[in-house]
């Protein structure tokens, strides 16, 4: 019932401003933009020294402490084969929530919350390599095309791929 009033009074929001709008978090990765759902991320944090973990992949090249709690880092250039995010002392990581999960996604850089109209949003290319591989769309606002992704399917993705099959990983 309360969703149905949020949903009505959204619409009411971005009819005023000329349609139906969804906030996403965008990161820049990869040479492009990319977001996810607003409501996966909690916070954004200068990404600390990490600590590597034997055998892990490379797209898990390490964990750090973010108030008190160990969390696994992800670079999803590794993860889609297209390289390895810089880490510097200045780059910053989202701590993303994909029940049950939380990770910290590294990026080059973070462009923040951003309003897509909904009239905008495409379904991602029939393409699948990559980081097409966990699109959800494609949205368009003054700066440019932003690509969505699919975070809990990409977190998903990650931890399949981390944890060898009968494995007991976390």
């Amino acid at each position: 019932m309360s969703e149905a009033r949020g949903e009505s009074e959204t619409a009411r929001g971005g009819a005023a401003r000329g349609g139906l709008e969804a906030w996403y978090f965008c990161l820049r990765l990869l040479g492009g933009r990319y977001a996810f759902e607003a409501s996966h991320v909690t916070e954004v944090v200068r990404l600390g020294p990490l600590t590597r973990l034997p055998a892990a992949p490379a797209f898990l090249p390490g964990v750090f402490t973010n108030r008190g709690e160990v969390l696994p880092v992800l670079d999803l250039g590794q993860l889609v084969g297209q390289g390895s995010t810089p880490l510097r002392p200045s780059t910053r990581a989202a701590i993303v929530h994909c029940e049950p999960w939380k990770v910290a996604v590294v990026s080059d850089g973070v462009e923040g919350l951003v309003s897509l109209p909904l009239r905008t949003i495409e379904p991602p290319p029939a393409e699948r390599a990559g980081l097409a591989e966990f699109l959800s769309g494609v949205g368009r606002d003054p700066r440019g095309v932003v690509a969505i992704l699919d975070l809990p399917r990409l977190v998903a993705a990650a931890r399949a791929r981390a944890v060898p099959a009968g494995g007991q990983g976390a």
